[in-house]
């Protein structure tokens, strides 16, 4: 039999009519303070400090446990059985409950793990609200839109401290918003100290988005004439290079109408923006880096649609050579099928044709491809560090830095020699520290909102298919 109480109460020297709690588990009883606020089962003691008359006829009257205790020798015993005991600090568990609850529960004896089981029976976690990133237009703007992630993120953590009955998770998330908030508040201040750079700053960008475009168009060029002294299909290589010039000068239009529409404004859009936090500034940032940046996705998808077509046919005239063919009625099934004389002919000569027009679609795959990763591996970095605004770990710092108890999370027993003997044996209880990572996971519950994998990415390129 083992006993759970807290020191102070083996140390006063009178006798105690308890609740203790008593779930029936492997003859284990907690001896808590503040028993009566948990719910666990209960069962009537009485803690006797010196074998009392009185206190024995009143369990044996009752049938209520009967825990004797002689401070002389400090022996302690349940039924006149001998126990095990293990000090507690005051409101140690109380102190501790949250962290424990959802970090170490599984290292807790059965009977602690049972009290704070029932004790935190209604802190089940806030169920996030993922609605609208079913419907589609939430899953498209969440998709493509910085701005909407960033919206939407201090949604969820909003949401999280309305509804998380978790104190110490209610309270983290409130850090994330209110550092967000007073970061973009700072943000703003220095906008409206710098207003006098909002001419400058507009004209570095126009005159860098032209910079853009010459170098794209100088890209091109080299390509269309041997580009690292590879011989390529010169119609092809025409064909296509009057195809993007001519889709760079429409989106020379689109930049100009863009850039005189919303360049001379985006301070002010800026400032206005960080009193909502510093997230949704830099999501517009991102957004707005992208309506400028636009092309440089279509000249990908081009490119990319082509080589894809290309890839494929290459595949399935490759199967018909070899007697081949795809049933798309038997779930692409590859079945035997045999070409007469003219067929043969006809797909010899399609696959040599296509074979030897596919450098000339690679290179120009190969550039706009690279060209499109840099721009967008650049905006995915600005979202991962936008992300980190709405996590930046506030109150888990406040915890770490001041050594407060709710950091304590693995429980460690240690042999208390002072009130151990020759028939009892008693056991200090008390929680290691958790680690800063562990604190900042437990209390950051949120999904991602953008992930970037790196097989499916270079798995798309290899296939020529769209990344995001």
């Amino acid at each position: 039999m083992t006993l759970y109480i807290e020191s102070e109460l083996l140390l006063d020297s009178h006798c105690r009519d308890l609740n203790i709690c008593d779930p029936g588990i492997d003859n284990d009883y907690l001896i808590i303070s503040s028993n009566d606020r948990c719910s666990c089962p209960k069962r009537r003691a009485i803690l006797c400090k010196s074998a009392h008359d009185s206190c024995r006829t009143s369990c044996s009257s009752e049938q209520i446990l009967y825990i004797k205790q002689q401070n002389q020798q400090n022996e302690i015993s349940i039924n006149n059985s001998p126990v095990n005991v293990v000090l507690l600090n005051k409101d140690e568990l109380a102190h501790n409950s949250e962290i424990v609850y959802i970090c170490q529960n599984k290292n807790l004896p059965k009977i602690m793990h049972e009290h704070l089981n029932n004790k935190l029976s209604y802190t089940n976690n806030c169920p996030i609200d993922l609605s609208l990133t079913k419907t589609p237009i939430g899953s498209f703007l969440l998709r493509h839109s910085v701005l909407a992630q960033s919206i939407y993120g201090m949604y969820l953590t909003m949401q999280q401290i309305k509804g998380n009955c978790f104190q110490l998770r209610r309270r983290a998330n409130l850090g994330y918003l209110l550092a967000n908030i007073v970061v973009g508040f700072l943000c703003s201040f220095l906008l409206f100290q710098n207003f006098e750079f909002n001419d400058s700053i507009s004209s570095e960008i126009s005159s860098q988005t032209k910079q853009l475009t010459i170098w794209i168009k100088s890209i091109i060029e080299w390509l269309m004439h041997a580009p690292a002294g590879l011989k390529l299909n010169q119609p092809l290589v025409d064909f296509l290079a009057r195809f993007y010039f001519y889709h760079i000068y429409l989106w020379s239009g689109y930049l100009e109408a863009l850039l005189i529409t919303v360049l001379p404004h985006l301070f002010q859009l800026l400032f206005v923006l960080c009193f909502f936090g510093l997230s949704i500034a830099i999501g517009a940032i991102c957004d707005f880096m992208r309506l400028l940046t636009i092309h440089l996705y279509c000249f990908y998808i081009y490119a990319a649609r082509l080589f894809n077509w290309q890839i494929h046919l290459l595949i399935s005239l490759f199967r018909l050579f070899c007697g081949k063919k795809q049933n798309p009625l038997r779930n692409n099934r590859l079945d035997s099928h045999l070409c007469d004389i003219d067929q043969l002919f006809i797909v010899t000569l399609s696959f040599t044709i296509l074979l030897f027009l596919l450098p000339s679609i690679f290179m120009y795959y190969a550039v706009f491809t690279l060209i499109y990763t840099v721009a967008i591996l650049t905006v995915k970095i600005i979202q991962y560090f936008n992300e980190f605004l709405l996590q930046i770990p506030v109150y888990e710092l406040y915890l770490w830095f001041t050594g407060s108890g709710v950091t304590r999370g693995t429980p460690k027993l240690s042999i208390n020699y002072t009130y151990s003997n020759q028939s009892t044996v008693c056991f200090n209880f008390h929680f290691d520290r958790v680690s800063f990572v562990t604190l900042y996971r437990v209390c950051n519950i949120r999904p991602s909102l953008s992930s970037l994998s790196l097989t499916k990415f270079l798995l798309a390129i290899l296939r020529g298919r769209p990344t995001f």
